[in-house]
């Protein structure tokens, strides 16, 4: 009986060629030797070209040489185009025969074609179209956001006097307010308003937040009675991202099954992009609910 070949050590260089040979004869200079769930196996090995890094899925997998070499999405044996008129016309793919192409929109369109040329090949299209969604409602939401900030941070405080010689009236608001129609004063509701100043209010940031709070609240029914209700958009409470995360999150799990990998990488990757555009504060997770709704103030 022939004797069963050494299995290497989990703490062993993951570049060690005899520990590679021991797995698979024919295992190459990129291939890494890792251990998972206690057995050795070869990984792909290719060089991230986003980050730091090597790829982790299992050396061949999806190609004629399962077991060594790279997989199918690092170019097994296929390199690909090199030539810049071949780039070009792969690019158009999504663009013109891609499943959702009639389905997004513009400014969502660019997002998911972004992340198909910056992505490692092993996102399926599903992953780039609920993460480009997500993100182009997350940024979309926060120009909105920062918008009204800048505006109630400049806001000016306006004068009015009433012309109406029985009444003479001064009144102060910001212009955000919105003019006055009528003069608010007891007795008089004459529409007899002028403006005689103008001046910076001089608002802090505080008073800029909670106006932006406002200005995104998005109202919804509930209840059998109809309750009105609303969240913030693009915070921790917001239902539609709620729902968009978990979607993405079932997404990445089974990528994950399917390809025999945890998905850590991919998992940290995305989140770094969501939490780049929600300014820290959205994130996906594994199972369960991505996010929980806060019953604090939410922030945008």
């Amino acid at each position: 009986m022939s004797k069963e070949p050494e299995k290497p050590a989990a703490s062993l260089d993951p570049l060690n060629e005899e520990a590679k040979r021991l797995v698979h004869e024919k295992a190459d200079k990129m291939n890494r030797v890792e251990i998972r769930r206690g057995l050795p196996f070869l990984t792909c090995g290719a060089r991230k070209k986003k980050s730091e890094g090597y790829c982790r899925q299992y050396a061949g997998m999806g190609t004629d040489h399962p077991g060594w070499g790279r997989c199918k999405f690092c170019g097994g044996r296929n390199t690909g185009p090199k030539t810049p008129e071949g780039k070009a016309v792969v690019s158009q793919n999504a663009r013109k025969h891609g499943f959702y192409s009639k389905a997004i929109s513009p400014e969502e369109r660019e997002a998911y074609e972004e992340q198909l040329e910056i992505q490692d090949l092993g996102l399926q299209h599903e992953i780039y179209m609920q993460k480009a969604k997500i993100l182009t409602y997350l940024t979309g939401w926060r120009r909105k956001w920062d918008r009204y900030y800048k505006l109630k941070l400049n806001e000016k405080y306006v004068k009015y006097k009433c012309t109406n010689p029985d009444c003479g009236a001064v009144h102060v608001r910001g212009e955000l307010e919105g003019k006055l129609g009528y003069c608010p004063a007891r007795n008089c509701g004459e529409k007899r308003l002028k403006e005689v100043e103008r001046w910076v209010a001089q608002r802090t940031a505080i008073e800029a937040e909670e106006y932006a709070d406002w200005q995104t609240k998005v109202y919804f029914s509930e209840g059998e009675k109809g309750g009105r209700s609303y969240y913030h958009a693009g915070s921790l409470e917001d239902r539609t991202l709620d729902r968009a995360l978990n979607t993405l999150s079932r997404l990445i799990e089974k990528h994950a099954r399917l390809t025999q990998d945890s998905g850590d990488d991919l998992l940290t990757a995305i989140n770094k992009e969501l939490q780049q555009a929600s300014q820290g504060k959205v994130t996906v997770s594994w199972g369960g609910k991505a996010q929980s709704r806060s019953a604090e103030k939410p922030e945008v």
